[in-house]
């Protein structure tokens, strides 16, 4: 173990390491200013393990009856050396006939010990030089590849459902499989933007792999995302390839924005702190907003401090923007209403004008404020 698994592990301490995968590094994407995110993330502790330590529940992840449809549609897709994935590509010209080399680094190391996991990623790391080196063998389909994407100098393992290239082309794109019914432009967006998040991580990790063999581009992992999703009504896939720039981007201002190294995720905790401590967890500055619900088992939490916190995140998104200058609920109504400390800056004196007209209008119009 180095020294930094072993400050991590310290940091940890009664949690067990839970990788934080795609998912969890495309989570705080969305919600980059949360500290609290961050410090879970990097040590390896999933906000569903941090809702139990607060005395709540775990309320992250998808019902038995989706996870198991979700467990058939790629079975589905990858049984029998992913007959079915590769047809849908023949199918939809994007690879030939002879263009079905497919590798599952599962079935190099089945397992789940370290040496497993290793193994994977070591399979990985030859299928993709195979690749760069243009060898005629390089896989078309790589099944659960096994990449790694670096914070704090820490790499963070995540395994995408798949990588796809064709004989032709550069080097891989990133594929996602999801359950989630295909209902052409009425398919959900926040289920449509979640797995193209996840896709953007997995672009991010080849890109970082890249980034060690100087002699190739990073752009050459190009932002684009292979969404399977299944066919309403029927046990079938459709294909859609999108172009996920924004999405490749927000990871990587992210990244960018997270703390440089092991001293800074260690400044936030007290000294000799632990994340399987209720009160070291709430000292840790959150920043709840309303989008957490779709993402963070620890939205309730955050919502209920933010609350006591007179935070006017807790009234939106647009809230949490027009009051910045008053920096609380209370300050606002003081504002508004003229009662406590006259405005203190001009922000101030600018937001209680505006908030004096719209009571002014909202009571002509019958409202009681």
């Amino acid at each position: 173990m180095s020294s930094a698994d072993a400050r991590v592990e310290r940091l940890r301490g009664s949690c067990k390491n839970e990788e934080p995968g795609a998912r969890g590094i495309e989570r705080v994407a969305r919600n980059p200013g949360c500290l609290r995110l961050w410090a879970l993330t990097m040590a390896g502790v999933k906000p569903a393990t941090a809702a139990k330590i607060l005395g709540g529940e775990d309320n992250e992840g998808q019902s038995p009856f989706a996870l198991a449809l979700g467990q058939r549609f790629d079975k589905h897709l990858l049984d029998h050396s992913a007959a079915n994935l590769f047809a849908l590509y023949r199918e939809k010209g994007i690879l030939n006939d002879t263009e079905a080399k497919i590798v599952d680094i599962n079935n190099f190391a089945p397992g789940t010990t370290a040496a497993d996991l290793a193994k994977r990623q070591a399979e990985t790391r030859r299928a993709l030089l195979s690749k760069l080196r243009g060898e005629a063998t390089a896989p078309n389909l790589i099944i659960k590849p096994r990449l790694v994407v670096n914070l704090v100098g820490i790499p963070h393992p995540i395994e995408p459902d798949y990588l796809v290239a064709g004989d032709a082309d550069p080097f891989y794109e990133v594929g996602e499989l999801k359950s989630y019914p295909d209902r052409g432009g009425k398919t959900d967006e926040a289920d449509i933007r979640g797995a193209c998040r996840q896709a953007a991580v997995g672009v991010v990790a080849l890109r970082q792999f890249l980034a060690l063999h100087t002699h190739y581009p990073e752009n050459l992992a190009s932002a684009r995302a292979h969404i399977i999703l299944k066919v309403t009504g029927l046990f079938l896939a459709s294909l859609n390839r999108m172009d996920i720039v924004g999405e490749v981007d927000s990871v990587l201002r992210a990244l960018a924005d997270a703390p440089a190294n092991l001293d800074e995720l260690e400044a936030m905790l007290p000294a000799a702190g632990t994340l399987d401590n209720p009160h070291v967890l709430s000292a840790i500055p959150h920043h709840y907003r309303s989008s957490c619900k779709e993402h963070c088992a620890l939205f309730e939490r955050c919502r209920a401090q933010a609350r006591a916190e007179s935070q006017p995140a807790v009234l939106g998104d647009f809230a949490k923007e027009k009051l910045l200058a008053a920096g609380s609920v209370n300050r606002a109504i003081e504002l508004m209403t003229g009662t406590g400390a006259p405005p203190r800056t001009p922000a101030e004196t600018a937001l209680a004008n505006e908030l004096r007209v719209a009571n002014a209008a909202f009571r002509r119009g019958g409202g009681n404020v």
